[in-house]
């Protein structure tokens, strides 16, 4: 049995693995919930700016009619007020952060006055339910709710206090539950069992990996405002997509509205399977795609695209082009030559007069000679697939298998005791690959869920 056949045989023996189709689509959602969100806060700018403006005019007035001291008290007390609603409105939910904080810290104090707790003691609880609250709301892995875990962790700290006072034991067990709790929540919000995996999953495999930074708090990206209408358009492709890639079957692995390092951008839907890392890009497209293979006189091949009878442009594969290279540089392979995660774009709407087709992009760039000051050099060529949807799962089986590594000795002995041949065992040990291949990439590209 071949390698490609080892891969491609009884695809629906199981289950794709990854996340939940159900989750396709969030990126776009969480923008239409960031756009309507941003509104309202633009609105609530709008008013508290009058707000302001009436309460500084108020206050001027009243220094002639009432006593200067109240009616600057009046003028101090109003602009706090407004300065707290700015907060909330502006930033909820570090507003809420700060207010837990708060409340933490003033328990600890009331409790250090009741019990007459030492004030090296009182204020070093307070310090920790600050680092609680920072820690916890401030993790880089932001789609868990940071509210419960952060409540539960804070009232540890002056309940533990407490109750170490009440029993006269040493005043400094409050630290070891609450210590605990707060690194509790921390672990539970940043999911450290994801890093831990992807870590270990990373050494078994030799597979290395870069992290960074991820905008998953800013879903609406560039600050384009976009129609709502469209975004869920969007989102319905995206989700249709997922429902065709939930039919691969084991052993891929499909990651699906996942934030790419050190941007505002997100993968579509991140593919791994026999054939490596592969991005899915959803397009919603009325009309119709023609495409029109010939051969060239030295024997070379492509293919001419044409959308709605215009030639397809940048426009439409820029973004998932970019987006494959963020993922090539997050596995240490954006200095692989050619295209090291290819691309695919899966049409919906519109037709296809071939189930899938390669589309050659061309950059050019001005000539560096001193002939024709319009010509053009061809700097880089990439190459995006275009996939009818309904074949978007039949056109993945049919890529070539990869050998990504040897079996480990370990891996040899076991499969030897248990009577496999060396194609078997071979065949497991690149299905190891490919499922430490998916735990890495889980922990790399953080899904992007709609608040």
């Amino acid at each position: 049995m071949s390698e490609a056949d080892a891969f491609s045989s009884s695809p629906a023996a199981g289950t794709t693995g990854g996340d939940s189709p159900s989750v396709a689509g969030g990126a776009l959602r969480a923008r239409v919930h960031a756009q309507r969100r941003a509104l309202r806060v633009l609105t609530a700018h709008f008013v508290l700016t009058v707000v302001a403006i009436t309460t500084a005019a108020t206050t001027a007035v009243l220094m002639f009619i009432i006593s200067f001291p109240d009616a600057l008290s009046i003028g101090a007390y109003s602009a706090a007020t407004i300065a707290l609603a700015y907060g909330a409105l502006t930033f909820p939910r570090r507003a809420v952060g700060v207010a837990l904080g708060a409340a933490a810290s003033a328990a600890v104090l009331w409790v250090s006055s009741r019990y007459h707790v030492d004030a090296l003691i009182t204020w070093t609880a307070v310090g920790a339910a600050a680092w609680t609250t920072a820690s916890v709301f401030n993790t880089r892995r932001s789609r868990r709710s940071p509210y419960l875990p952060a409540s539960i962790a804070l009232a540890v700290t002056p309940l533990s206090l407490g109750f170490v006072s009440v029993l006269d034991w040493n005043a400094w067990l409050w630290a070891l539950p609450a210590a605990a709790a707060g690194l509790a929540a921390v672990a539970w919000r940043a999911e450290w069992i994801v890093t831990f995996r992807a870590r270990r999953a990373g050494v078994r495999s030799h597979i290395k990996y870069r992290t960074g930074y991820h905008l998953t708090s800013r879903p609406e990206g560039d600050g384009r405002w976009m129609n709502e209408a469209n975004l869920e358009v969007g989102a319905d492709a995206e989700a249709l997509t997922a429902a065709q890639l939930s039919r691969l079957g084991d052993p891929w692995h499909v990651l699906h509205s996942r934030s790419l390092h050190n941007t505002a951008a997100d993968a579509d839907h991140i593919v791994i399977g026999p054939g490596g890392v592969v991005l899915v890009d959803s397009k919603y497209r009325s009309g119709h795609f023609e495409c029109h293979p010939w051969v060239a006189e030295d024997g070379t091949t492509g293919a001419d695209w044409a959308y709605n009878g215009a030639p397809v442009t940048t426009d439409l594969v820029g973004s998932a082009l970019f987006e494959a290279d963020k993922i090539a540089w997050a596995f240490h392979a954006d200095d692989v030559p050619g295209q090291p995660v290819p691309v695919v774009l899966a049409i919906h709407g519109a037709r296809m007069n071939v189930p899938w087709g390669e589309l050659i992009i061309e950059f050019t760039a001005q000539a560096e000679t001193e002939g024709d000051p319009n010509e053009q050099q061809v700097t880089d060529t990439k190459t995006v697939t275009l996939v009818d949807a309904t074949h978007l799962a039949e056109y993945l089986r049919q890529l070539p298998a990869r050998r990504f590594t040897s079996p480990s000795k370990r891996e040899s002995a076991a499969g030897e005791a248990a009577g496999q041949s060396l194609e078997e065992i071979e065949s497991a040990a690149q299905r190891r690959y490919i499922r430490d291949l998916a735990t890495v990439a889980e922990h790399l590209f953080v899904p992007v869920y709609a608040d």
